[in-house]
Formats: structure tokens, C-alpha cells, sequence
């Protein structure tokens, strides 16, 4: 395991305290994902140098549930996604095509709706080498769905191959 944490992107951003966070207690931190899967896709991360889930303490996994609780119920209508769309689409290199594009989208979906409100989330890890992990820093998504705006077949659509 890759236990340099001045490489990693993530503890470098906890140690800023970057704009990026807009959640933050002891353990964690939120940010919103630079490339949301949906409008209002965000990342919860501990606070330490984590990159497995095998590495939590029992009283961590449990206070990573209640953070996914309480931005889902009671903090996500007050986080400023367009504001932080247009950071990262400013901020962004021109290589970063996907991401500028689905912020893009995401800008628009929400300047369409009287009111953010969604009508579910999809929460999960990408745990060990053949799951998709991109970053060596543990993290969970948090991909909410909208009427107008479903996560259709939620995480079993990353399963490739795979039908329910």
C-alpha cells in the first residue's frame, strides 16, 4: 500500500482545507465530485490517510454512515453546486472534457428545476485493485437520483457484464 500521503490529491486538499470541502468534522470531509455520475454526486473521506475500508476502526465506519446520513437529510440543499461546477469547470485543463461536460450538464439540470430535491441516493466503495479505485485514499460516493434524473439500476450499473 502507497502510504505517501504528500502524493496523495485528497490529503493535500483536507490539508487546505480547500474550497472543495463543504462538509467537515474530526473524521471526514465532503467535496463535491469533479465529475459527477448526477447532479450533486459527492465523495465523503476520512480526515486520515485511509485507503482501504478494512482500515476503519468500528467507531469509524459507524460516523461514516451518520456523515451520509446527515448531508442527505439535512445539509445537501445547502451545498452551492453551482458555484462549485463553476470553479471546477474554471479551474479545469482542456483535457478535462468529461468533467467539464458533465458539470456543465449538471449546471443546467439545476437551473431548470424550481427546487434540488432528490428522491434517493446511491451510496458505495470502490474497494481493491479490480474495482474501479481511481485514488489510493478511501472514499464513499454519494450519486443522488431525481424523478426527472433517476440513477437507473443505481450501483449495479457499474457492474460490467453483470444483470440483475
Amino acid at each position: 500500500m502507497n502510504k505517501n500521503i504528500a502524493d496523495c490529491i485528497f490529503c493535500n486538499m483536507i490539508a487546505k482545507n480547500d474550497y472543495d470541502i463543504f462538509y467537515r468534522n474530526e473524521l471526514f470531509v465532503a467535496v463535491v465530485d469533479v465529475c459527477p455520475k448526477n447532479v450533486g454526486h459527492f465523495l465523503i473521506l476520512p480526515v486520515r490517510h485511509i485507503e482501504s475500508i478494512y482500515e476503519l476502526t468500528g467507531d469509524e465506519i459507524l460516523q461514516f454512515n451518520k456523515v451520509a446520513l446527515d448531508i442527505m437529510s439535512n445539509n445537501f440543499h445547502k451545498i452551492d453546486l453551482i458555484g462549485r461546477y463553476k470553479h471546477f469547470i474554471d479551474s479545469a485543463s482542456e483535457s478535462d472534457t468529461k468533467a467539464i461536460e458533465r458539470c456543465r450538464n449538471s449546471i443546467d439540470f439545476i437551473n431548470m428545476e424550481v427546487k434540488l430535491e432528490p428522491s434517493g441516493f446511491s451510496c458505495g466503495f470502490n474497494e481493491g485493485s479490480n474495482s474501479g479505485k481511481e485514488y489510493e485514499h478511501l472514499h464513499m460516493h454519494v450519486v443522488p437520483a431525481y424523478k426527472n434524473r433517476p440513477n437507473e439500476r443505481g450501483c449495479r450499473s457499474l457492474t460490467v457484464g453483470v444483470d440483475y
